[in-house]
């Protein structure tokens, strides 16, 4: 197992020590092959098992700061694809429970208009609770809010349709483009509903506006 008494450093004030002593050794789940969470993780993501380990105990990090809170908490890349496989793993209600004595749903936050304010005051709650300066290679400064790849789609229908309705006077062409869009839309949305907990095809095939409007904890 990695490494759980690492120094918080000498200004980290945590907010909740015996959260942050649950989810620090709180068990990870184990693969069907009996492969140890790190193992899995460092497969998966093509790492270094102690690259993985690393990993882990940021993502530890992560789930404790946003426990603490009901702030949004939004996670870097990597961190989110450990979070991603352990939220898919049928142990992590139990976990969430136990750990974090509330349910955790996985939220891409950079899919949300503010992700890196919201980024950045996660930072700032990293900082403050641990007392030092969370790990660049796996923390960056800054984040690149993901655009939805549909709404290029729905950008231009419209404006194509808008386009040839101007030309040619006709403001019935922009009501279909606008009607095309809303099926799109549509499509899109109930794609991603296709699952209650956004896996198997919904998950895969969606990049629904709504998700990306609307915080997950709220549906």
């Amino acid at each position: 197992m990695f490494d759980t008494t690492k120094d918080l450093g000498p200004k980290g004030t945590l907010t909740d020590p015996r959260l942050w002593s649950r989810v620090r050794v709180a068990p990870l789940p184990v693969s069907r092959m009996k492969h140890e969470f790190p193992q899995t993780l460092a497969y998966q993501l093509d790492l270094p098992v102690f690259e993985a380990r690393e990993l882990i105990e940021e993502y530890r990090r992560f789930l404790y700061l946003s426990a603490i809170t009901d702030a949004q908490r939004v996670a870097p890349e990597a961190v989110r694809k450990a979070w991603a496989m352990h939220a898919h793993s049928p142990d992590y209600s139990a976990f969430c429970a136990g750990a974090l004595g509330k349910q955790l749903g996985l939220d891409d936050g950079t899919r949300k208009f503010g992700a890196n304010a919201a980024y950045r005051r996660t930072l700032q709650s990293y900082v403050r609770e641990f007392g030092t300066t969370p790990p660049p290679a796996i923390w960056p400064p800054a984040i690149s809010p993901r655009i939805p790849r549909w709404l290029t789609a729905h950008a231009a229908v419209l404006g194509v349709t808008g386009l040839v309705a101007w030309e040619r006077g006709e403001p019935l062409i922009l009501a279909a483009g606008l009607g095309l869009s809303l099926v799109i839309y549509g499509l899109d949305v109930y794609a991603a509903h296709m699952s209650g907990e956004r896996r198997g095809l919904g998950a895969a095939v969606s990049d629904d506006l709504d998700y990306f409007l609307v915080d997950t904890k709220n549906r």
